[in-house]
């Protein structure tokens, strides 16, 4: 029995060897795998950071363009109504440049009639001065006539007087035979 024991204690050295070696192998194959697909999932690891740290800076990227198309979207609202409030004007301007236009025309035929006016005016005065003028002179002659008139009638009532005076004396002097009134 010492040959069995011994051959089973060979056999078991050779199964604990050949254990041992395949534990050892099996430990080296799977530290090599470990180590690969550690590595493997290292990279997948990094690559998923990049891909994470691409995904935010296109959040961001998202977040800022939908920030931009709000405001553009709120400044074109805005723009819409200040649109609409610009045309109102512009329509109630442009009825208000109409109505003026119209109020220009009307005023420039006005005063196109004022002036014809003026001017026959301008020439009714004109005559009318001359007129005024002739007269005038008409009216300082005929105040020189009167002046003369006057100067005459003053000569012809002294003529009359001394002629009823030398008439009174004559006729005093018939009544009294006298004849010394001269």
């Amino acid at each position: 029995m010492s040959y069995i024991t011994r051959n089973a204690n060979i056999l078991l050295l050779f199964l604990i060897i050949v254990s041992s070696t395949a534990l050892v192998g099996a430990t080296v194959y799977f530290q090599n795998n470990f180590d690969k697909i550690n590595e493997a999932y290292g990279l997948k690891l990094e690559q998923l950071n990049e891909v994470s740290e691409e995904l935010d800076k296109q959040k961001a990227t998202l977040q800022d363009i939908s920030t931009e198309l709000s405001v553009k979207t709120a400044r074109e609202e805005q723009l819409g109504e200040q649109y609409q409030v610009v045309n109102e004007e512009k329509e109630t301007l442009e009825g208000q440049k109409e109505q003026l236009t119209q109020q220009k025309t009307a005023l420039e035929s006005e005063l196109v009639e004022t002036e014809s006016e003026l001017t026959s005016v301008k020439n009714s005065l004109e005559a009318e001065k001359a007129l005024s003028a002739s007269l005038q002179i008409e009216v300082n002659e005929l105040t020189d006539e009167v002046d003369v008139l006057k100067s005459q009638k003053d000569d012809l009532e002294d003529d009359i007087d001394e002629l009823n005076a030398k008439i009174n004396c004559l006729e005093s002097t018939v009544d009294d035979n006298e004849g010394d009134c001269w």
